[in-house]
């Protein structure tokens, strides 16, 4: 049909434009000069005007209400209209959005990110505050074009996990709460099994590269598809899956951030390289959501990446990498680290019990900020004071508190729950995959991770955002979204790590 080849045509100019704006992005996270930032910044701000002004014209309003008409819509392929269907309903959502507000919140964001990268490490929270307080009110401007009447929180909310709000999160995080808190007690009436002190030593950046290259290799992320970059946030980039980027952070004294980082952002790309090429250039060839895109994450990151089946069959390349661990670090003391149970400061560094937590504290100040209760002045202080109620510690700076996630300068308020949706996600499909195939510590122990890709790209990867979260969970799990698997897996772990 030319009218869907006009369409599809028309759809490509954006996603290059889309494409540009992405791999700028990453180059400005990682290898871009100091003296750069301006030129990136006005770069993006145009490559972001222009697909936006494609998107939101009257062109792609007429193939839209054409290609809807029954004449036409019933010539589609199935995949042709599941894309205009989807496309319409966003369309119609976006439509009414000024370009200049788009402009505004593009330019606004990079430069709320760079101007945080300095203001992390000089500790300086008050840098930050005009830039948080303009991006709230950018983005409840927004959403009164595409959700008028609708709490700007729940249409954040929404934007990143389809059918969420802030209701149904909380109820399902106190469900999640209720199941760990009584773990996470019993745990701390139980002696370290290990000091973790033991394994932090000094860990030459290359050697991290040089393992990093390793793993990425083991859980089967394309290095002809990809790349990682280092930046001071680790992050994922890609809109197209024959270039999917990712990057991580190197700890000079330890080499488990960097790690995870890498399986937590390799899940993340194997997810955008496993979408059907069918989809590309249809608007669906990215994650579902991004609850559905942290499970994933989540899944290489800690259900294989923190089995100790997995590392029985690469601690050895591990040894061969950092001779420290070859001489002090036995395979069981390894594991033992990256399994500690410990409330920490820093998100990206806690264990998988605390983890939550530091999702809930910071679910409940987005919602507080979006509700007018609570200034954004007043951010760090309580902070603290949530930070000390939930996990029983309290920063000693806004850099290990506030200041410690790149989000909320880069405009990305309501993602945060997306990372325990993916947690919860993340179990339920663990439990689906050991009925269906067999337990994970056989399939570890075998080092047949393929096995695991395959079946999550066969139930998961391959429909892109052809399938809502919902239907993605519903066929794959048979019923909703609900905690009870991953407590049951929280409970089985960390009973027989710690002899509850």
């Amino acid at each position: 049909m030319k009218l869907l080849k006009d369409f599809k045509a028309h759809l490509q100019q954006m996603n290059n434009f889309q494409h540009a704006a992405s791999v700028l992005y990453w180059d400005m996270q990682t290898i871009m000069p100091k003296n750069g930032a301006q030129a990136h910044i006005e770069a993006l701000t145009q490559l972001s005007d222009h697909s936006f002004k494609l998107w939101a014209s009257e062109k792609t309003d007429n193939f839209l209400t054409k290609l809807s008409e029954s004449s036409n819509f019933e010539q589609l392929d199935d995949i042709s209209k599941i894309m205009v269907t989807k496309l319409k309903e966003d369309f119609d959502r976006d439509k009414n959005i000024p370009p200049e507000l788009v402009s505004r919140r593009t330019t606004r964001t990079n430069q709320s990110e760079q101007a945080w990268k300095t203001a992390k490490n000089a500790d300086d929270f008050e840098t930050m505050v005009p830039y948080f307080q303009e991006i709230i009110d950018i983005s409840k401007e927004i959403v009164s074009y595409t959700d008028p009447g609708k709490d700007p929180y729940d249409a954040l909310l929404n934007n990143y996990e389809k059918g969420m709000d802030a209701e149904s999160i909380a109820t399902i995080f106190e469900q999640l709460r209720k199941g760990t808190v009584p773990i996470i007690e019993a745990i701390s009436t139980k002696k370290a099994p290990f000091d973790e002190s033991k394994v932090l030593a000094k860990f030459p950046k290359l050697e991290q590269q040089k393992f990093a290259d390793y793993l990425m290799n083991v859980i089967g992320y394309d290095l002809d598809s990809g790349v990682l970059g280092e930046t001071e946030h680790p992050f994922t980039a890609g809109d197209a899956p024959n270039d999917v980027r990712i990057t991580t952070h190197y700890h000079e004294k330890d080499i488990r951030p960097a790690i995870f980082s890498v399986l937590h952002e390799g899940g993340h790309a194997i997810y955008e390289q496993h979408i059907d090429k069918r989809l590309i250039g249809t608007g669906l060839n990215t994650g579902t959501s991004m609850g559905i895109h942290e499970s994933q994450s989540r899944f290489y990151e800690n259900i294989i990446g923190r089995n100790k089946n997995f590392w029985a069959n690469h601690y050895d390349k591990l040894k061969e990498c950092f001779p420290y661990y070859n001489n002090n670090i036995s395979l069981d003391d390894f594991y033992q680290s990256i399994n500690t149970v410990n409330p920490s400061l820093i998100r990206i560094e806690a264990d998988e019990l605390t983890y939550n937590m530091h999702i809930i504290v910071r679910f409940e100040l987005e919602k507080a900020l979006f509700d007018g209760s609570l200034a954004v002045k007043d951010l760090p202080e309580v902070w603290r004071e949530k930070m000390k109620a939930y996990l029983g510690v309290e920063p000693k700076s806004n850099k290990d508190g506030v200041l410690q996630d790149v989000h909320w300068p880069a405009g990305l308020f309501g993602y945060f729950p997306s990372y325990t949706l993916g947690n919860i996600y993340s179990g339920q499909f663990l439990e689906q995959f050991e009925k269906e195939i067999c337990s994970m510590d056989t399939i570890l122990a075998n080092n047949e991770i393929n096995k695991v890709t395959e079946w999550l790209a066969k139930n998961i990867h391959q429909y892109g955002k052809m399938k809502t979260p919902v239907e993605i969970i519903q066929d794959t799990c048979g019923g909703s979204v609900d905690p009870k698997a991953i407590i049951k897996y929280y409970t089985n772990k960390y009973t027989k790590i710690y002899n509850l």
